[in-house]
Order: C-alpha cells, then sequence, then structure tokens
C-alpha cells in the first residue's frame, strides 16, 4: 500500500497540470453523475460532481502538488468501484420490485402462488443439465434440444388432450349430442357480454396475459410470463340443429388468435379474445345443469375441455402429419451428429477407422464404485 501512494505521490503536479486534471475530473463527474442517479436513484443536482470533483483536485493541489495524482486516480477508480456496487444495487432492487409486482398482480388477479414441486422441478432439470453438460459436453446440448420438445408433446394437459381427442372424436350435431365425451362446432351467442381489459372491446371471453421483457447485450429481447389469466361468461353454440350452453369454467383457449398487444414499462400485455358469430369448435362434457337443460362443462374424468377456432383446427389437422414427420427427422439427424462428434474417426494408410463412441463418461468410476459396493456386501 505504501509503494501504491508514493508511486503517485513522488512527483509533483504543476499548476497547468492541475488545471488540465480539473479538466478531466468534469468528465470523471460525468460519469459520477449517470451511475449514482440511474443505478442508485438518488436525487441531486446536476451539477454538483461538476463542481466537487474538481474542487478535490483543487483541494490537493492546495494541500500538497505531490497529492493531485492521487487524488485523481482514486476519483478514475471510483467510477469503477461504483459502476460495479451500483449494478449489483440496482439487480437486487429491481427483483424486489418485480417480487413485489407480481404479488400484486397475484392479488388484484387472485392467482395462487407457484407450486413448490414446480420450483423444485425446475431446479432440478437446470442442475441434471449442468450435470450431463459437464460429462458429455456439448451433447448435452443436443440431447437438450431432442428431449424438451418431446416431453413438451406428451406432457398431459389440457390442450395436448384437446388435441388428442379431436383427432379421434367424432362431432357431433348439438341436438342430439350424448352425454359424456363430446365435440361439437357452431357459432358463439353471447349471454352476457364483458369488456376486455385491453381496449375495453366487447366479447364473450378473453385471454389476458402479461410478460416480463429482458434485453441481452446484443439487442435482443426475450419474454417470461408473470400472469395469465382466462376469464369468460356461460354463452351458448349453436349449429343448425340447436344450441346449448357452455359452462367456461376451466376451459382453455387452443389456437385463439390474438387480438391486440402492446409493450409499456418493461412488460408486454397481450390479449386473445372470443366474441359472438366466432365459428369454434369445443371439446368437453355434454351433461344436465340443476334445472335439467343441456350444458356443455369440463370434462373432469379425462381433464379436458377447451374452445379453438375451426379454422385453426383444420389448418393443424391438415399440417399435423408433415410436422411428425419433421419431429423424427430432427431428432433422428440430431442424434447422428451427436453420435459423429462423439466418434473418434480416423484414416490410416488410406484406410477409414471408426472407434468407439466417447460420451466422455468416466466408466472407470463406475466400475470402481461397484467394486467397493461388492466389497462391502
Amino acid at each position: 500500500m505504501q509503494e501504491f501512494i508514493a508511486f503517485f505521490t513522488r512527483n509533483e503536479v504543476t499548476n497547468t497540470g492541475i488545471f488540465f486534471l480539473m479538466l478531466g475530473s468534469c468528465f470523471i463527474a460525468i460519469f459520477h453523475t449517470i451511475i449514482l442517479s440511474a443505478l442508485f436513484r438518488l436525487d441531486f443536482k446536476g451539477w454538483l460532481f461538476f463542481v466537487v470533483d474538481p474542487l478535490l483536485i483543487l483541494l490537493a493541489g492546495v494541500l500538497g502538488k505531490h497529492l493531485v495524482m492521487l487524488v485523481f486516480f482514486l476519483l478514475f477508480i471510483s467510477v469503477f468501484i461504483l459502476a460495479f456496487t451500483g449494478m449489483v444495487y440496482a439487480g437486487v432492487i429491481k427483483s424486489r420490485e418485480e417480487k413485489k409486482e407480481r404479488e400484486q398482480l397475484r392479488k388484484r388477479y387472485h392467482v395462487a402462488p407457484k407450486p413448490l414441486w414446480k420450483k423444485v422441478a425446475g431446479f432440478v432439470a437446470v442442475a441434471l443439465f449442468f450435470v450431463s453438460f459437464y460429462h458429455i459436453g456439448f451433447s448435452a446440448v443436443l440431447l437438450l434440444i431432442i428431449i424438451v420438445p418431446v416431453i413438451a408433446a406428451i406432457l398431459p394437459s389440457n390442450k395436448n388432450r384437446f388435441l388428442k381427442y379431436q383427432r379421434t372424436l367424432p362431432t357431433s350435431r348439438i341436438r342430439s349430442v350424448a352425454m359424456g365425451l363430446a365435440e361439437i362446432e357452431g357459432v358463439l351467442e353471447g349471454i352476457a357480454i364483458m369488456r376486455s381489459p385491453i381496449g375495453k372491446k366487447q366479447c364473450i371471453g378473453y385471454r389476458y396475459r402479461i410478460e416480463d421483457i429482458s434485453t441481452d447485450k446484443d439487442g435482443d429481447k426475450s419474454y417470461s410470463t408473470i400472469f395469465d389469466e382466462i376469464t369468460c361468461n356461460p354463452f351458448y353454440v349453436s349449429d343448425e340443429t340447436g344450441k346449448i350452453k357452455v359452462n367456461p369454467e376451466k376451459m382453455e383457449f387452443v389456437y385463439v388468435p390474438e387480438d391486440e398487444m402492446y409493450s409499456s414499462g418493461g412488460k408486454r400485455y397481450t390479449q386473445f379474445l372470443i366474441k359472438e358469430n366466432d365459428k369454434m369448435l369445443l371439446i368437453g362434457k355434454a351433461g344436465l345443469a340443476e334445472n335439467n337443460q343441456p350444458v356443455f362443462e369440463y370434462e373432469a374424468v379425462k381433464g379436458v375441455f377447451a374452445i379453438a377456432p375451426l379454422d385453426k383446427i383444420t389448418h393443424y389437422n391438415t399440417f399435423k402429419p408433415l410436422l411428425n414427420s419433421f419431429l423424427i427427422f430432427s431428432c433422428a439427424f440430431a442424434f447422428m451428429v451427436s453420435l459423429i462428434l462423439v466418434t473418434p474417426i480416423t484414416i490410416v494408410d488410406g484406410k477409414l477407422n471408426i472407434g468407439t463412441p466417447d460420451f466422455g463418461i468416466d466408466l472407470d468410476f463406475f466400475k470402481a464404485k461397484n467394486t467397493i459396493t461388492d466389497a462391502v456386501y
């Protein structure tokens, strides 16, 4: 430390040098002002550091000209120290504000917090990925590309069940629909019209989604959902044979087109509407209400109840076989690429030698572990 101080105090600065260092401290003052106002959110006069920083240089010159360079260096270093601590502080404050905002959204829209098992499952999934990446390297990324779409496609959900059953269930006429799991299609008729959250548009029901916007260093944006809710009033579905009342509790929107979207305050707001005269396909349970009137509602046994635009489902059924073929080909191609990457291939004397794939897993470790286990037992 003494050597450090001696390095900056061994020479005295001339009056001209002090003047130019005072000018240089004005540039440092720009960073001090930006950091303390933007990151630390302090409220002060904009000219404050343009006075304080040069005065510190001048005061050092008055006390001893050999101190001027030391003071200027400390002012310069303070920019980096304040910037680092400011980023940490701003990150902590932003995290608290986002948490508070999420709590307010949950209270406002009566949203239950994320279950503990989902948080634990997410943590375990991330941990497994890093462990896999440590052992097998880049192949873990390829496996992730293969596994995630497959899991997303096979995991049970209201949407997946809806898409599954709509390919097998016959479309029933409303007048002759049988009790139980059924598929119907028709035109929507409102009973009690509501207003959408964006634009106050008349509709039968809406899905309202709020997302956080994150921007990386390249300017690319990513979105994470912090609120997603479907609100819908009871309505009728009618075809040429009759109409049936729909109880929308637990109903999911599938491929309902986006109506409106805007971004503000680091958030993206999106709404999806179903309106009168929309042609829709529904899968759920046909049953009887308390007054013995037919009603279409959530099918608890199969766990399915959803609504989708008829044209979107027709489009989906047309291109689904092509998508399945593409996914199978992509998975097979990714597997072959990963296999080639971990397989040693050499050419010796004009001959192609293909070795055993090396997945980077320490097999000796497992052998040693088994040996120890056998010895114990």
